[in-house]
């Protein structure tokens, strides 16, 4: 329910209308809408949806995630009247970036699309295909670590959203840490070459962090190879599985995940 302030706002707003008369094109024209009116209310919300078409428990996932996620200063979820979409309302700005930074997050092994909400989107158009991950990249030379390099190979793995801030504080780590946005109705990129002009070519290897289950055989996040339509739609004997537990970074620290 809108707040007494809120509802004045908007009042104040609503008097500020302008009409452009007209047939087809007539339309109301907003002037000076206040800030506190709406996108207050969403500017630490996070909208998501299980990679999944079965029916999620709402109250099961809402407790599995709060209790993990532990916000300091709280979260508040909602169902929306979208299948499967739900909304993460944070009260605090570091509570919804850890979120964000320590993903990607499961329930019953299914994993968690999440991304920013935008007060101009409409809920039944957003399209949640994007999961967010940290990528290892191995065997890379010194003359190739820089930012550049980096956005590069972010840009082939999925989309480049940022690089670790201690990727050049030590030589001695054979590897570097980037977060992409990968498209999850694409195959994971699991090595890719690379080279300087009038060089030879090299391999860069990729590493995934906390990643959830993939297929072995198609390369695809949300399935096993044990329901991959593509591996039944191939002849027998043709079953090549170009991928396997490699992917998985190895991980320092116990993660934990719902």
């Amino acid at each position: 329910m809108a707040s007494s302030g809120n509802a004045e706002n908007l009042e104040e707003a609503y008097s500020k209308l302008s009409l452009e008369n007209g047939d087809e094109d007539f339309g109301l024209v907003l002037e000076d809408v206040p800030e506190n009116s709406v996108k207050q209310d969403y500017n630490r919300c996070l909208v998501g949806r299980f990679l999944t078409n079965r029916k999620v428990n709402f109250m099961a996932m809402q407790d599995t995630l709060a209790s993990i996620w532990r916000p300091v200063k709280g979260v508040f979820m909602e169902e929306t009247d979208q299948p499967n979409i739900f909304l993460f309302k944070f009260f605090h700005d570091l509570d919804m970036q850890r979120v964000l930074n320590d993903g990607p997050w499961t329930f019953n092994q299914q994993v968690l699309l999440i991304k920013r909400l935008n007060v101009d989107e409409q809920l039944k158009d957003i399209k949640l295909s994007e999961l967010y991950i940290w990528v290892q990249i191995y065997d890379v030379p010194l003359g190739f670590k820089s930012e550049y390099v980096l956005k590069s190979i972010g840009n082939y793995v999925g989309r480049f959203l940022e690089s670790d801030s201690k990727n050049f504080e030590r030589m001695g780590r054979n590897y570097l840490r980037i977060m992409v946005a990968i498209d999850v109705m694409k195959p994971l990129k699991s090595k890719m070459r690379i080279k300087k002009a009038g060089d030879d070519w090299m391999w860069f290897q990729f590493k995934y962090e906390r990643l959830p289950s993939f297929c072995f055989f198609c390369g695809l996040i949300g399935h096993t190879e044990k329901f991959c339509e593509a591996l039944f739609d191939n002849p027998q004997g043709t079953e090549i599985r170009n991928y396997d537990g490699s992917l998985r970074a190895t991980m320092r620290k116990q993660s934990i995940s719902a």
